[in-house]
């Protein structure tokens, strides 16, 4: 189904101009690069280099919340590789409050102020963290009904990159109790961690090409920190 985007007039950083001349040399060398990965704003050494400038606090939230490292390295390289500029204008666009639109995709992670929300009432509910700890008051449980509530996540979300990882792993917990009915990362075989990285990006029972990639991700920075590989 196609739908309509409002036309924003969006001065594009002199980066992501260039890494847009990158993309269409590529395209010329490789013309099975799908349309999403075309308008990706960011290079491959550019999320590398986002991830070891987060490496000391991915490594903090892993421990904290007993998740591999290895796969919130995986969800943010798949969420940055498909960040285009139609993500920032729906940035602009939200934070403008110009138009209906309430809510987007946002940070590294690209996670929406709702989903980030509920990841957060998650933590508190499971006792993994309280509200302060992720930067939010004690004193009423954040409503995902109320739209002030949402926008105060989301704007937390797109301002502070360390929030967005952390937030962005509780929502990887939570996906990974929706689809295994438990959180114990060392236990879950190959198709339940598909399923689980399939279900961060889509609220679906099937397998997506985005769960087999975040996947193959996975391994490889499993393989690359020496860590066991699931069998």
């Amino acid at each position: 189904m196609c739908c309509l985007i409002p036309i924003v007039i969006v001065d594009i950083p002199s980066h992501i101009r260039y890494n847009l001349s990158a993309k269409l040399h590529d395209l010329r060398v490789s013309k099975t690069r799908t349309v999403c990965q075309f308008l990706g704003i960011y290079t491959q050494n550019q999320i590398r280099n986002t991830i070891r400038k987060n490496a000391d606090w991915i490594n903090r939230v892993s421990e904290r919340y007993h998740i591999p490292a290895a796969a919130i390295c995986a969800i943010l390289q798949k969420e940055m590789e498909q960040i285009n500029a139609v993500d920032l204008a729906a940035d602009m666009i939200v934070a403008a409050k110009l138009f209906p639109k309430k809510d987007s995709s946002t940070g590294p992670m690209q996670i929406f102020g709702k989903v980030g929300l509920k990841a957060i009432n998650f933590a508190v509910d499971k006792g993994l963290a309280g509200y302060s700890e992720l930067g939010f008051p004690e004193t009423r449980r954040l409503d995902e009904n109320k739209q002030s509530d949402v926008h105060s996540v989301w704007k937390h979300l797109r301002s502070d990159p360390r929030a967005n990882i952390e937030i962005a792993a509780l929502n990887l917990l939570s996906c990974a109790e929706e689809m295994t009915g438990r959180i114990d990362f060392d236990s879950y075989s190959p198709d339940e961690l598909k399923h689980i990285f399939t279900r961060y990006n889509q609220n679906t029972s099937a397998v997506t090409d985005y769960g087999n990639t975040a996947y193959q991700y996975y391994m490889d920075y499993k393989k690359d920190s020496g860590e066991e590989l699931p069998l």
